[in-house]
Order: structure tokens, then C-alpha cells, then sequence
């Protein structure tokens, strides 16, 4: 093997992004690009397990092989791999659709629904399943539930709401839904700005009255509003005395007792953060955000759109709705006078919106680790042109798999 020095910065998402600095032999540099080549198609082979899926959103392997899985409009399922059948364990009535405040459907598709499913990772000892969905009716909200998973289901009677998060269903969008734990034992939760997208393309910022839902200073610029966030916290058993069951981790963004600011939230300044990974060997944080739509820059407006892929080393805000990609800036905009205003400065944000209930001094903006437009990537042209919909995905260390019967290329 030749020496190799990597950037850690440019660690791998949904595929493996890596500056090297080689000094090797003649020899070494042939076989160090056989390693590199992509691998030929025929080295892998493709299983399908099920089809016909009702909108699958998040999976978890149970230690028998068994997989638990959830769909949007509601139902949670398990995959036996021993005889390919799919059992139906529950289904909750959950909102799928986006309703007047009088509760009547003005569409029958939207994003609000079962959004989420994580094992607790002591779930062999203490049973317990997370879900994040939106019930059906009452108050708009999101909920974070934990549940106790009993012989071959869930005992829906176990449940037990570690948290709350509003939402609004009168129209799109961005719900998140992620979930994962950490190696501390620490759960973390997406959620989105729940913000339609500004008519042009760029960011959402109407502070006229009536119109709070299209302003995302309401909620990923709102230190004290739990949307357009990735949370964190330590579930714990039941609470006494009314206190929630979960503490706050050392190191989140906001220390406990700060006022007018959640001490839940560990990053802010996210449009749709959905699904997130950790890295094993350095704990730093990924995910991957999709921008609006706009394609073209313009003065007194802001930046077109861009994709992101993130990474966070400890907690911080990412920008959203005042920066995008390397901390871009957009333009404070009124909309009733059709008129630009300052240009945010990602040194010292400011959320002077009407509609912001948290602290107005933001933390410095931090910028994405990878960024590309709709057009041609120019910054990191590997990324292509066309289509966006950043994810995100897995840090692969294969020395974290245990003498593994197929290993990756």
C-alpha cells in the first residue's frame, strides 16, 4: 500500500469523495487504481425482498433478521426473511393530506404521516421502538412516541410522547422524520422548515401578516421553535413529577435555562434535513439537505438553489433560510412593497421577523461540506448537473463489520 494522506472533510455520503495525496511507485499507482475502479456490475447481485410498498420511509433489522419498517399513510410492517412474508403490526390514523384550519382536506397527498422508525439500542434488553409521526385531526403536531415491542408486535397502549413538534397542514411542506442514535446513547430527530417555497425560487421570508407560514424564520431561523432543526436528546424511563422523559446532552446548541431558545436543539438552520449517519470512528455528524428551486442568481434576492450534503463536528447553525451551500447570502425581501433589503451576514445573523418567537442574535452560520445547483456543479463537478435530491447516506468502515460474509468492493 502507498502512503496516502486524506482530507477528512471530504468524507464519503452517498458515494466516496476523497482528495489523496499518493507518492507511490509505478507499481503501486497500478494496482492503487485497480482498487479505486468502480466495481464491475456483475460483482454484485440484486435481492428483492418485497415489492408493491405503500410509501416506505424508514427500516430497522431486528437481531433475528426480521426487518420492521414503516410506511407514510400509516402502517408499520415486518419483513420475515425466512418466509418472505410481510405482516402488518399496526396502523395508525395519521394525517396524509393538507387541511384548512376548519379541518376540511384541501389535498389528499402531502408530507405529514408516519415519518419515522429507530430500535433503541439497548432494544434487546428494554423492547423499546421509537416512531415520529402526525396523528390524524386536533391540534397540527408531530409526534416523537416511544413504544415497548412485545413478542411479535407493539403494545400500542405502551405509548409514551417523549416530544411535540407543530406543524402546519394547510399546505407543503418538509417534515423530516430521521432518526438515529448515537454511541452515548443519545436520540436524534430531523425535522423541517414546514415551509412552502418562495414563488421564485428563493428563500421564504414573507413577514406580512396572515402569511407566518411562508416566512422559515418562523421556524429553522427560531431558536425557540423545534422545526427546520436536528434534535437531540437521551430518552430515559418515565419521568417523575412531570419532568419529560429524556434529558439534554452536554454540547447541544442552546445550554439548558437559556431563554427564549430549546434546549433540545443541537443543529439549526435546516430546510428538510431527512435522513442523518455518524461517523463510527470520529462521531461527526451527516446528512444531506435539497434547496429550492430557483436557477438563477439575482441581486437584491439571492443565490439559485443548491443541494447539500453536511457535516457537523459538534452543534451549530447551517444557515437556512438567510444562507445556502458555502454560507451564500440571500437579501432580507418585503414582499408587500416588492422590495430588497440587506444582505445577510453569515458573521452575525439577525431574525428580526415578527414571526420569530426565540432569541434574534443567531450562532455564525457554519457552511455545507459539499454544495451543487440544478446546472452543472462547478465547485465539485463530480457531482454532475440535472436532478437534486440530496439524502445523504452511510460512512463505510469495513472494521465495522465483524469478519462480514460479503464485505463492500
Amino acid at each position: 500500500m502507498c502512503n496516502r494522506k486524506f482530507s477528512v472533510k471530504l468524507l464519503p455520503l452517498l458515494f466516496i469523495v476523497a482528495a489523496l495525496a499518493i507518492t507511490c511507485t509505478p507499481r503501486q499507482i497500478e494496482k492503487q487504481s485497480e482498487v479505486l475502479q468502480k466495481p464491475e456490475d456483475n460483482r454484485f447481485t440484486r435481492v428483492v425482498l418485497a415489492e408493491n410498498l405503500d410509501e416506505p420511509m424508514q427500516f430497522e433489522i431486528l437481531k433475528d433478521g426480521r426487518v420492521l419498517f414503516v410506511e407514510r399513510k400509516g402502517k408499520v410492517k415486518v419483513f420475515d426473511p425466512a418466509t418472505s412474508q410481510i405482516t402488518e403490526i399496526a396502523n395508525f390514523p395519521v394525517s396524509i393530506g393538507y387541511y384548512s384550519k376548519t379541518g376540511e382536506e384541501l389535498e389528499p397527498t402531502g408530507e405529514d404521516g408516519m415519518q419515522g422508525v429507530v430500535l433503541d439500542p439497548d432494544f434487546n434488553r428494554n423492547h423499546w421502538v421509537y416512531l415520529y409521526y402526525s396523528p390524524r385531526g386536533g391540534v397540527p403536531r408531530s409526534l416523537l412516541a416511544r413504544y415497548t415491542w412485545e413478542g411479535n408486535s407493539l403494545n400500542l397502549n405502551s405509548e409514551k410522547i417523549l416530544l411535540e413538534v407543530p406543524n402546519q397542514r394547510e399546505s407543503c411542506c418538509h417534515l423530516g422524520g430521521g432518526m438515529l442514535f448515537d454511541a452515548e446513547g443519545n436520540l436524534l430527530l430531523t425535522t423541517g422548515d414546514n415551509t412552502p417555497n418562495d414563488p421564485l425560487g428563493y428563500s421564504p421570508l414573507d413577514e406580512r401578516p396572515g402569511k407566518s407560514r411562508y416566512d422559515a424564520q418562523r421556524s429553522s431561523g427560531n431558536p425557540n421553535d423545534l422545526r427546520g432543526k436536528i434534535l437531540r436528546i437521551h430518552p430515559e424511563p418515565d419521568g417523575t413529577d412531570g419532568a419529560p422523559p429524556y434529558t439534554i446532552p452536554a454540547g447541544n446548541l442552546f445550554p439548558e435555562g437559556t431563554p427564549d431558545t430549546r434546549p433540545e436543539i443541537y443543529t439549526m438552520g435546516n430546510r428538510n434535513p431527512w435522513r442523518l449517519s455518524i461517523d463510527s470512528k470520529t462521531g461527526w455528524l451527516y446528512w444531506g439537505e435539497v434547496g429550492p428551486h430557483g436557477t438563477v442568481d439575482s441581486v437584491g434576492r439571492g443565490p439559485k438553489s443548491y443541494d447539500e450534503f453536511n457535516q457537523a463536528r459538534q452543534a451549530g447553525n447551517f444557515g437556512w433560510p438567510y444562507f445556502i451551500a458555502d454560507n451564500k447570502a440571500y437579501w432580507a425581501y418585503d414582499y408587500a412593497l416588492n422590495k430588497s433589503g440587506e444582505k445577510f451576514d453569515p458573521a452575525h445573523p439577525v431574525n428580526s421577523s415578527p414571526n420569530n418567537s426565540g432569541i434574534s442574535d443567531l450562532p455564525p452560520a457554519q457552511p455545507a461540506l459539499l454544495w451543487y445547483p440544478q446546472s452543472q456543479a462547478v465547485d465539485f463537478p463530480l457531482l454532475g448537473s440535472g436532478s437534486n435530491s440530496a439524502v445523504g447516506g452511510p460512512v463505510y468502515h469495513r472494521s465495522d463489520f465483524d469478519n462480514p460474509e460479503r464485505p463492500f468492493p
